[in-house]
């Protein structure tokens, strides 16, 4: 598989979950995983099982090597490889589709996508093998951080935990250069956490969207669903998996594709036709838009964290990429402290002044308070772009009339956005072209 296409395959994923739900299929070729450890442990069969869940419906197969259910025995880098390489060989000719590599090893993770993994899936959300994220940026590949814990504790707050979590391997993948576009978030259900902290888990999803990240979950016949229905986990998982949807999840990662793409038909066809009888708009009559952070006062890139998340938790406000964040040098008054600053991506069915009314009411609850014009704030949210909106009032100047003279906003922005056109010109261009003021704008280490 070339690079192009890997690429290709990449891309196309992470697209189709901005416009619906997708099935992730499980393909262990391993010995030892609690539910179909052995099944697929020859490549033959393996290949076999693989084609056979994308033509049933999966998006992507997930293949992993080393079992990772309660109890496992941990294998070498070299056995985990011996398990994968000739499946992976085999399927870059035999299925077109996206393949994901369950591993938690940055010399497993480059080798996968060498053969043509596009998304590696880490159930230590780069918190176990230091080289993970470099790895990950270096191959260009899409990454699920997962949650987990070595063991569980019922007295923590785990909704807490998991969003504590999720900070820190968010900040392992700036710092090593991982594109946000590229990440989804797994909270983890059935790792070190108890039967109700999973339920708390599945129920909360939504929380987590806050992120600005897809969410996938992992239910499939775990043993939270056998406490509460027995033998029947197939049918446990189906309800599991309906509710996470409900909840908000963009991928559902299962063992049986047919009966899981059954139920996902049934959801997608009535939540559609919900938001038709409701009016609400499709996702993709929404608008886009492009809006600029900074701050420089206080712990600046733990408000611009913050103000992230506050955003991606708005209603009618849908984050769909973030930048880097960037130190850069102060603008306009000079005599000031360093700025920490970055850019996001958005879709909104808010109108524009209606839009600029939510982010300045979250500039007040993040702590900003009124200044003068160049001079220090904790916060500043400037909506830089509205589709291909012109527009001039009192209140709000689209597109931002600034914004090609600063380069502490089209370089952040030119890293998710390099080729969208804002007043006829292209951002990546506009960026290249301020040469000596990107000089200045370094990301944050």
């Amino acid at each position: 598989m070339t690079d192009s296409r890997r690429a290709i395959l990449r891309d196309g994923f992470l697209s189709s979950l901005r416009r619906s739900p997708v099935l992730m299929g499980i393909l262990n070729v391993t010995p030892d995983s609690f539910s179909d450890g052995g099944r697929h442990f020859e490549a033959a069969a393996a290949v076999a099982r693989a084609r056979t869940m994308v033509a049933e419906g999966a998006a992507i197969v997930d293949v992993g090597g080393e079992s990772t259910r309660p109890g496992h025995t941990s294998v070498t880098e070299d056995e985990e490889l011996r398990r994968i390489v000739p499946v992976l060989e085999a399927l870059r000719r035999e299925i077109d589709a996206p393949i994901s590599v369950d591993t938690s090893k940055a010399a497993v993770a480059r080798e996968a996508a060498r053969l043509g993994a596009s998304v590696i899936n880490d159930v230590w959300g780069f918190r176990r093998d230091p080289g993970m994220a470099d790895a990950v940026a270096d191959t260009a590949s899409a990454v699920i951080v997962m949650h987990n814990r070595e063991s569980a504790d019922p007295a923590i707050d785990i909704l807490d935990d998991v969003e504590r979590a999720f900070e820190r391997s968010l900040a392992i993948a700036a710092r090593a250069g991982v594109a946000f576009n590229r990440i989804l978030l797994d909270p983890g259900v059935g790792f070190g956490k108890t039967p109700e902290q999973n339920h708390v888990c599945i129920w909360n999803l939504d929380r987590f969207r806050a992120f600005g990240c897809p969410i996938l979950v992992g239910l499939s016949r775990k043993s939270f669903i056998g406490r509460i229905v027995g033998d029947q986990r197939l049918m446990g998982t189906l309800a599991a998996d309906m509710i996470a949807l409900l909840r908000g999840a963009s991928v559902l990662r299962i063992h049986d594709v047919i009966e899981n793409r059954v139920a996902l038909d049934i959801f997608k066809t009535l939540s559609a036709s919900a938001r038709a009888a409701l009016g609400e708009p499709r996702p993709d009559a929404r608008a886009n838009v492009a809006l600029a952070l900074g701050g420089n006062v206080g712990d600046k890139a733990g408000t611009l964290r913050r103000a992230l998340r506050a955003l991606g938790g708005e209603p009618g406000i849908e984050l769909t990429a973030v930048s880097c964040l960037y130190r850069t040098a102060p603008w306009g008054k000079t005599d000031q402290d360093w700025f920490v600053n970055a850019c996001a991506l958005a879709r909104t069915d808010l109108a524009p002044e209606a839009l600029l009314d939510r982010v300045k009411a979250l500039e007040v609850e993040l702590g900003r308070k009124p200044g003068e014009r160049w001079g220090p704030r904790v916060i500043d949210i400037d909506i830089i772009a509205y589709d291909d909106v012109v527009l001039t009032s009192g209140r709000l100047t689209l597109p931002h009339p600034e914004l090609f003279n600063r380069a502490f906003v089209l370089v952040p922005l030119a890293e998710i956005a390099p080729e969208r056109l804002i007043a006829g010109r292209r951002v990546g261009e506009a960026a290249a072209s301020l040469r000596a003021e990107a000089s200045d704008v370094v990301t944050l280490d």
